[in-house]
């Protein structure tokens, strides 16, 4: 199991024109049953996934997929 951070490096403008691309991904692990949980962070500066995996390079290699990365 594995924690992800996200941290925006860009402002909150850019950051919702991408969040239906944000939400599709996320979707798209949580059918595989890759992710279990996910958030916000509050302050609004980042996020929180909880991904099931059997090495950290598979998790990278699925968050590399993410719009925000």
């Amino acid at each position: 199991m594995f924690v992800v951070e996200l941290t925006y490096k860009v402002d909150l403008q850019e950051i919702d024109a991408h969040m239906a691309a944000h939400v599709r991904f996320l979707k798209k692990y949580y059918a595989s049953g890759n992710f279990l949980v996910s958030g916000r962070k509050i302050p609004r500066d980042g996020g929180i996934i909880l991904a099931v995996g059997k090495r950290r390079e598979d998790i990278e290699a699925l968050i590399k997929e993410d719009p925000f990365y």
